[in-house]
């Protein structure tokens, strides 16, 4: 017989819900969120604070070819930052980008803490709004604005909407295709993550049809990045572990904190509320987040794609504290040093798993709350202030990282590059040769960007080839290039005997370097000896910077009997020379350049390519599988989209979460004695 739910007797002379504010609200405020939260960095110049290195034009990274010398952690989102940069320039893309993560993340999060409510645990405007706050405005997103870590600012953007479809991958495949290389698109940083979420979704959410299917759309994607890392690491890059990355951990109160998004590596670096208010904010968090947590596991399960997002969550915050927790910290630091770990040495970007379901989840935890008490307390006067429950994760969401806005710190001042590196630049545009940036550092202080240590800026700024230091120095008796780029282990020992008062200008030469430029900042004194060496001519001297041209070079590429020969570079992974069989090109050398048809080139002990052959065209090969295998996953996605079946902007969240909470409020309702169909 069939059930039909009973009423209730005014049913029909209660007034409809209105909208208080309209739908696009949270984009509004995402991109308030965002102006504000960049500020005094909208006005013009550049943007430099750790890695977030800002030129006036960003090249589209090597490393989409397979190309040093740096690691893959740009790549393929600096592909589209540099066709940015080509429209608007280094400064206007960069920023754009930064401002529409953030507003993407607020809008994303507070969308989840919607959705996830549903109708049974609504979540109203002002939770919607903590959770953005939480998410896109909290400790954990500022600071890596702050740093740099664009990649990680991809993630907060793009993970709130990805969530829900990796969490039920089997779902509708084609959407799990998408969500997966929305998130590859970050490389390395976003796509670990995503990864994360999607094995998960696998063991946990998914159902068994499509389940090799949904596996594929889930792992394929990331071969946007993980092919270009696998061949800079097969080329020789050297990888330092996550020691000296560890999560930043000093104290009772700091374990706490990291629970509310601190705990960078750099703790100098880290912007938001620290010590016990962070402590104190981390535990109300995590209190409100399990209340919350529990009423979705209730109401919709754990194989639920909220279920999911729940377990990666706990995984998510194990593996941020991993890296510096005795006992698991020497194995976690052990596995990050191997090829395959390499992406695991920075454990506190994790905490992106956490936070993005802890963020909304707080918000639901603090709506049930209210409820509770609201029930409980009934007309009683204190019942009056019940309301105030619910705004809790807003007041937490301010009280954490409000005093990092407008600017972080300070670090988004804009700045303008001194004058006397423009003079260089122009002097060294169109001229042939290699140059060497000195003082022979990763991270130098620089005196115009606040003295704030910046990823050293001289070889994207000036472009072509130049020599410069990636080694972080965690121990500086034991050099640590992480670059393909062995001729830096050459200029390792020449800055060294330069710092010694050595004359060095001879074996530059010998290495292939025509130019050598000494930025005047931090330690640059040290190399006054470059001043009279007698293998060097000044050429350009300014209060800022100098110039100095090597007298010894020999040619782009120098033949077997010394003469001196030309050396185009078309594109990247494509070189034309003149040079014969045995001759020197003087470029970073690496396994894969093949000379002619068959013939490949090898390294010399300095890092440099030997040619093997006469034909005068030589090819990096891992390039082209690395171009058909982008071509292949962007015509994937074109036939994603093509078979989606929401419209673009929902495609994805699934459509199940109403239909789950439907059935447990449907439940509830039989056990109180109603009647439903």
């Amino acid at each position: 017989m069939a059930q039909t739910a009973q009423r209730p007797p005014d049913a029909d002379h209660r007034p409809a819900a209105r909208r208080v504010l309209p739908g696009w609200w949270p984009w509004g405020a995402g991109l308030l969120l965002g102006l504000v939260v960049l500020g005094p960095g909208l006005g013009g110049g550049s943007l430099l604070s750790l890695d977030l290195l800002v030129t006036p034009d960003i090249p589209v990274p090597n490393g989409v070819y397979g190309l040093g010398p740096a690691l893959s952690q740009r790549v393929p989102l600096f592909a589209l930052v540099g066709a940015g940069s080509a429209l608007v320039g280094g400064p206007a893309a960069t920023k754009v980008l930064l401002v529409a993560c953030t507003a993407v993340g607020f809008a994303g999060a507070a969308r989840l803490a919607r959705v996830l409510g549903g109708a049974a645990l609504a979540v109203g405007p002002v939770g919607q709004a903590a959770a953005g706050l939480l998410w896109a405005g909290g400790p954990y997103a500022l600071t890596r604005v702050a740093a740099g870590h664009v990649n990680l600012v991809w993630v907060v953007a793009v993970l709130p909407w990805a969530l829900p479809r990796l969490g039920r991958p089997t779902a509708h495949v084609p959407s799990t295709y998408l969500a997966a290389l929305a998130l590859a698109l970050g490389g390395p940083g976003g796509g670990t993550l995503g990864l994360g979420v999607g094995v998960v979704g696998l063991v946990v959410g998914a159902g068994r049809q499509r389940w090799g299917r949904a596996t594929a759309a889930v792992l394929v994607p990331h071969l946007v990045w993980v092919l270009p890392t696998a061949v800079l690491l097969w080329a020789g890059a050297g990888v330092t572990g996550a020691g000296g990355f560890a999560t930043w951990v000093e104290g009772s109160s700091s374990w706490a904190a990291v629970v509310a998004g601190n705990g960078f590596w750099r703790w100098d670096v880290q912007v938001g509320a620290a010590g016990w208010v962070g402590a104190v904010g981390g535990v109300v968090l995590a209190g409100l987040a399990a209340l919350g947590g529990v009423a979705l596991v209730r109401a919709r399960g754990w194989r639920s794609w909220s279920g999911v997002a729940t377990v990666a969550a706990g995984i998510g915050l194990a593996l941020a504290t991993a890296s510096a927790l005795p006992g698991v910290r020497t194995p976690y630091r052990w596995l990050s040093e191997l090829s395959v770990g390499a992406p695991l040495r920075e454990s506190h970007r994790w905490l992106a798993l956490w936070l993005v379901w802890a963020a909304p989840a707080a918000a639901i935890g603090a709506a049930v709350a209210a409820r509770t008490l609201r029930a409980r307390l009934g007309a009683r006067p204190i019942g009056r202030l019940v309301p105030v429950v619910a705004g809790v994760p807003l007041a937490l969401a301010l009280v954490l990282s409000v005093s990092g806005w407008w600017g972080l710190d300070g670090r988004l001042e804009p700045v303008d590059y001194p004058p006397g590196w423009g003079e260089v630049r122009s002097a060294l545009a169109g001229e042939a040769g290699v140059a060497v940036a000195f003082p022979w550092s990763e991270y130098p202080p620089l005196s115009f960007a606040g003295d704030r240590q910046v990823f050293n800026p001289v070889p994207e700024y000036l472009g072509g080839d130049v020599i410069s230091s990636y080694d972080p120095v965690f121990d500086p008796e034991v050099p640590a290039q992480e670059q393909v780029d062995q001729r830096a282990q050459v200029v390792d020992r020449l800055a060294a005997a330069a710092r010694a008062g050595e004359p060095v200008g001879d074996r530059l030469g010998e290495l292939g370097v025509r130019w050598v430029v000494v930025v005047h900042e931090s330690n640059w004194e040290d190399y006054a000896s470059l001043f009279g060496d007698p293998g060097l001519d000044l050429v350009i001297e300014r209060p800022d910077v100098d110039l100095y041209e090597v007298r010894s070079w020999s040619g782009a590429a120098t033949g077997p009997d010394g003469a001196a020969y030309d050396l185009e570079r078309p594109i990247p992974p494509v070189l034309r020379t003149d040079a014969p069989r045995g001759s020197v090109l003087h470029v970073a050398g690496a396994p894969g350049w093949i000379q002619g048809w068959a013939t490949p080139a090898t390294v010399t002990v300095d890092g440099e390519l030997h040619l093997e052959g006469d034909a005068g065209v030589l090819w990096f090969w891992p390039a082209i599988p690395l171009a058909v295998v982008d071509a292949a996953l962007l015509v994937g996605a074109v036939l994603a989209f093509r078979s989606r079946r929401a419209k673009f902007g929902r495609f994805l969240a699934p459509r199940d979460g109403a239909r789950v909470l439907c059935v447990h409020v449907c439940r509830t309702s039989l056990r109180e004695g109603g009647r439903v169909t």
